[in-house]
C-alpha cells in the first residue's frame, strides 16, 4: 500500500481513493485513527491523509500518538479538514508543520500534495 486515508466520511474516503488510484497509488482507506494504527502495523505507507474530527481517535490524538510511536511515519501525514478556522485546530495544525488541505479539497491539489510527500526520499 502507498497511501492511507483516515476519514470518518465514507464519501470523502471514496472520492480521495478514486483520485489517488487514478494517479497510480495503491490506497487503503479507514474510518478512524484506531483502524489506521492497525493498518500502519501491517504496511509502511508512503503518505497518510488524515481528517481532524473523527470518532474514537480524532486526528490530533492520532497524530500525537503517531509522533510518539512511529515518528518516521508522522512526517508523512497530510491533514484534510474543514476546521482550519477554529483556534484550537489551527494551533494544532500549525504546530505539526504538516501540509493541510482545506475541505472541500481540490483533487488536483490532493494528488500534488500526496506526490510531494509520498515521493520524497526517506
Amino acid at each position: 500500500m502507498d497511501i492511507l486515508i483516515v476519514d470518518d466520511d465514507e464519501d470523502v474516503r471514496r472520492t480521495f481513493t478514486r483520485a489517488l488510484e487514478r494517479a497510480g497509488y495503491m490506497v487503503c482507506a479507514v474510518e478512524n485513527g484506531l483502524a489506521a494504527f492497525a493498518e500502519i502495523q501491517r504496511h509502511p505507507f508512503r503518505a497518510i491523509v488524515c481528517d481532524v474530527h473523527m470518532p474514537f481517535l480524532p486526528g490530533q490524538s492520532f497524530y500525537d500518538e503517531l509522533l510518539r510511536d512511529y515518528p518516521h511515519i508522522a512526517g508523512r501525514v497530510v491533514f484534510a479538514t474543514g476546521w482550519t478556522e477554529h483556534d484550537e485546530v489551527g494551533l494544532f495544525l500549525e504546530r505539526t508543520g504538516r501540509p493541510v488541505l482545506r475541505k472541500p479539497v481540490n483533487l488536483k491539489k490532493l494528488v500534488a500534495t500526496i506526490r510531494a510527500v509520498a515521493d520524497r526520499p526517506e
